[in-house]
């Protein structure tokens, strides 16, 4: 099996982070794969914002998930990622931006998780531009990257059931 089919079948969801900065070459190769994502139409009416000072992490959990709990499991990188308002294509975008960098996360030997506790929440989505979302873009998934914490999750076995052929 080559290595890219390794990659995809054993990348996994990881939600306990060591307390070390993911290093500036593979964030730019993370966000790179990002930017690079299928997209609707080829608009890419996406942004991203990384954020990695503790401080700003800490008062945005607290925003999010209330004060001493966590919505991103500590990861000492966490990205946002917005879609100008009114895009058609918000779910899908989305979904490949956030699944092309969790595989290249896999690639580096990063952990990374995607976060719900944001999308969708408006009463949040209005307070973000201090956080770094750009005026007109809501933020639709966010990304927890970082380090694996203890053992790499072992590969699951996949739900029976979930494919027919008709040939």
């Amino acid at each position: 099996m080559n290595e890219v089919m390794q990659s995809l079948l054993s990348r996994r969801s990881i939600r306990s982070f060591q307390n070390k900065q993911v290093e500036e070459e593979k964030l730019q190769l993370v966000l790179q794969a990002a930017v690079l994502a299928p997209n609707g139409r080829n608009q890419e009416p996406w942004h991203f914002t990384v954020l990695q000072n503790a401080e700003i992490l800490n008062k945005l959990d607290e925003l999010v998930a209330g004060k001493g709990n966590t919505f991103f499991y500590h990861a000492p990188t966490l990205i946002l990622v917005s879609i100008e308002e009114g895009n058609p294509y918000e779910q899908v975008n989305t979904a490949c931006a956030l699944t092309n960098m969790m595989q290249a996360a896999h690639a580096l030997d990063l952990g990374s998780v995607w976060c719900n506790r944001i999308n969708g929440n408006h009463e949040i989505d209005t307070k973000l531009t201090e956080y770094g979302v750009p005026v007109g873009y809501r933020v639709t998934g966010t990304l927890a990257l970082g380090y694996c914490e203890g053992e790499y999750p072992s590969p699951r076995e996949p739900k029976k059931g979930t494919i027919n052929y008709i040939r």
